[in-house]
């Protein structure tokens, strides 16, 4: 099971829906909509939490993305 999350893109396009799972506190797996070209760098919001968090993708398969989360300096 996962939560849902939304990702926050840097450019002006509308933030995007997504389930996440595997979720530990430096990455997560995201099952986004088929189709959907996913940059290498976007902020991600999971649903239920207040901090939102600075993603890294680490790698791609079809429907689904690995990321890493950027860690503040």
């Amino acid at each position: 099971m996962g939560s849902y999350g939304e990702i926050i893109f840097d450019s002006p396009s509308p933030a995007v829906d997504c389930r996440v799972s595997n979720l530990t506190a430096f990455a997560a797996t995201l099952t986004v909509p088929a189709g959907l070209v996913v940059p290498d760098g976007f902020t991600l919001a999971i649903a239920g939490e207040v901090v939102m968090r600075r993603c890294r993708v680490v790698w791609r398969r079809r429907g689904r993305v690995g990321v890493a989360f950027e860690m503040p300096a």
